[in-house]
């Protein structure tokens, strides 16, 4: 019977289609970059193993938790600039894992390919009977871990051509099994080598004050929040909150705050339910002038507001497509 089902790839346009890259594990996401966001993503099945893919052209910033169905290994397939995940800078060819439940974040600084693959219990302790404590899924914890030139020439066009040619594919369940096992074992050849990174990336310390604000913005709402309240809230100096910004995501707290605004009223500007006018609409998010409001969001979002909301979606246009339950 079909082992292997793949989407048709899902044309993006909108930092929002970005917000379920993994099916059943929602992120927060805002667009960082200027410019118009564009990409694709894809999800696919191979005999229980769940494979993602995503690119996009421009910076992120993501954060979420990881689902509760397996280990997640997240291996960057390229970029254009830095990346950052945890406390890691990562490269073409690194793998980050996350074990279920765990939070996630990411600082992308130019456009980058992700692949994803999550990884049952079962799956693990079979793919990895003759790997020791690996074998192990409660032994598996973050972890982040180096590739190299083999994994970035060899590895990722080789996981990249499998997805593609396997979309289409009615494979029985002994073909089906071989190809999972070869996707987790190419997914995860860095782990088993065990080439393991130092933390180089942002501290701890400044990642940690950057969740707790975007934390308390979750928490106030889609509003305009002003940065002495989140200082007040922090107990925290300006300048204390500026470095802590400048380093976890390249940017101060006050572009990050006006970054989040914007996204949410290109958001709101999508939805079609919304019938606010574009004026109340910048005003609820901290806009006073529709003027400087209009040219702030060009220069964000490479459209004006009201080609938004002349493009905007229907809520079935703006969720991905099903993933078709393989036939007998």
């Amino acid at each position: 019977m079909a082992g292997f089902a793949l989407l048709q790839t899902h044309e993006i346009k909108g930092f929002e289609e970005f917000r379920e890259v993994v099916a059943g594990a929602p992120r927060e996401v805002v667009q960082i970059q200027k410019g118009m966001l564009s990409g694709r993503l894809s999800h696919a099945l191979i005999d229980g193993l769940c494979i993602d893919t995503a690119s996009f052209n421009l910076g992120l910033r993501t954060k979420g938790v990881s689902g509760a169905d397996g280990v997640v290994i997240g291996m960057l397939a390229d970029s254009t600039d830095r990346v950052t995940r945890f406390s890691y800078e990562s490269c073409p060819g690194d793998v980050l894992v996350t074990p279920p439940g765990t939070e996630h974040e990411n600082r992308y600084y130019g456009g980058s390919k992700v692949i994803i693959a999550s990884i049952r219990s079962e799956d693990i302790s079979s793919s990895f009977a003759c790997e020791g404590e690996l074998s192990d899924p409660a032994a598996w914890r973050r972890s982040h871990y180096k590739g190299n030139a083999h994994t970035v020439q060899s590895v990722v066009p080789r996981l990249q051509s499998l997805v593609a040619r396997l979309g289409n594919a009615s494979l029985t369940a002994e073909s089906a099994d071989f190809w999972k096992r070869a996707v987790i074992e190419a997914m995860s050849a860095n782990i088993v080598q065990g080439r393991s990174s130092e933390r180089d990336g942002p501290r701890p310390s400044a990642l940690k004050i950057v969740r707790q604000v975007e934390e308390y913005l979750d928490e106030a709402g889609p509003g305009p929040v002003h940065i002495s309240k989140i200082c007040s809230y922090m107990h925290l100096p300006r300048r204390t909150l500026h470095r802590a910004f400048q380093e976890a995501l390249g940017i101060g707290p006050i572009a990050f705050l006006k970054h989040r605004r914007l996204c949410s009223a290109h958001t709101a500007l999508r939805l079609p339910k919304d019938s606010r006018t574009i004026s109340d609409i910048a005003l609820h998010y901290g806009f006073q002038s529709l003027g400087r409001f209009s040219g702030y969001y060009y220069r964000m979002f490479g459209e004006y507001p009201s080609e938004t909301r002349r493009a905007r979606r229907t809520p079935h246009q703006n969720g991905s497509p099903r993933i078709e339950s393989p036939q007998p």
